[in-house]
């Protein structure tokens, strides 16, 4: 058996795109202007303009999706506000309280759905029992939904169009983390615009580094009022980036001829390849169907101790109870088949196939 390790927990630890290496390279050979004011950002705003169908939006470069989200969201949380969100949601268990530091003291209002979504029904009624009870509880600012969802699983045009004119009904916004929004996008026969604006959603926090960049996120306002609150806290919140270039670099590569949509379909090809592969064993549960880059399974304590033994290393997603737990494989546009048959060939010298 072939002893080097195959880490597949996280789509983190892939490496950078060759197109956008070769982006930074080239920016560090040119002279502009610091702090957003240069010309690979300018080309930014116009490349997502186009992309996205909307001459009308205002872009910031960051280089955390962290920041990205908390950035985007203290845009209209205010500290005696809240946004909801899934109790899974990465601004409510993985930021580090950002979100909340960010605005001042803003609370994060959690729900939970065994798919990792927002459900527009259970969604109006929590809101309107804030409101019921609105003398003792921080005013709703806005809604935040993650695209791919907390599970892998995708958010459908409807199913935010739902919560959208929810929001709307009451004055809140609607934010979007979209740290996995490439691999939703090629899942579904819609383009960016169809996916954001044109059903509601006010601003995209759009990640890049999981998919083929070095570190790169943007935060695309196409509500613009935002905007203005954002650009007056990045300096705030020490995020300026001098050399924002290199970040903007970064995205223009990415964008290029299509190679975000490339990466994501390769990364997403191959997720439904091991899944399919990993259903086929008896001590493996799939939870969730896998329309994006990420395969959840539930096993038993020892079968994941036997799993760490053949130097396989997924993610420890959560316990399930005293005996059970939920382990994450996650691919990445690095992943190659022939690393997945390994894995499954590791793993049929210990399991057995239904």
């Amino acid at each position: 058996m072939n002893d080097k390790p195959i880490l597949m927990g996280t789509d983190t630890i892939s490496g950078v795109a060759p197109e956008i290496l070769d982006s930074i390279i080239s920016a560090s050979r040119v002279k502009t202007l610091p702090y957003g004011n240069d010309i690979y950002t300018k080309e930014c705003r116009e490349i997502i303009c186009k992309i996205f169908e909307k001459d009308n939006l205002e872009i910031i470069p960051m280089m955390s999706g962290t920041a990205s989200n908390s950035l985007a969201l203290s845009s209209f949380l205010q500290s005696y506000g809240s946004i909801i969100c899934h109790d899974e949601a990465h601004i409510n268990n993985d930021e580090g309280g950002a979100p909340e530091f960010f605005s001042g003291g803003g609370k994060l209002l959690s729900m939970h759905d065994n798919l990792g979504k927002l459900r527009a029904k259970e969604l109006k009624i929590k809101i309107d029992n804030i409101i019921f009870k609105k003398k003792n509880t921080a005013s709703i600012s806005g809604v935040s939904i993650t695209q791919l969802a907390e599970n892998g699983t995708i958010y459908k045009k409807k199913e935010i169009l739902e919560i959208s004119k929810i929001c709307k009904n009451h004055n809140m916004f609607l934010h979007m983390d979209g740290a996995r929004f490439a691999n939703a996008l090629v899942s579904q026969n819609i383009s960016p615009a169809e996916a954001t604006w044109k059903i509601g959603v006010d601003c995209l926090s759009l990640g890049a580094t999981k998919n083929g960049a070095m570190a790169a996120e943007v935060i695309i306002f196409f509500n613009t009022k935002l905007a203005y609150e954002a650009k007056n806290k990045i300096k705030q919140t020490g995020h300026v980036i001098s050399k924002t270039r290199f970040i903007s670099a970064q995205l223009n590569a990415w964008f290029k001829d299509g190679l975000w949509i490339k990466l994501a379909k390769s990364a997403n090809n191959n997720a439904k390849y091991l899944s399919d592969q990993l259903s086929l064993f008896r001590d493996f549960k799939l939870l969730y169907p896998t329309e994006g880059n990420e395969v959840f399974l539930k096993i038993e304590n020892k079968t994941y101790d036997q799993i760490l033994k053949l130097k396989i290393i997924p993610n420890l997603w959560s316990k399930v109870n005293d005996n059970e737990l939920v382990i994450r494989f996650v691919t990445s546009f690095e992943t190659q088949k022939s690393q997945i048959d390994e894995l499954i060939k590791r793993l049929s010298n210990q399991f057995i196939k239904t």
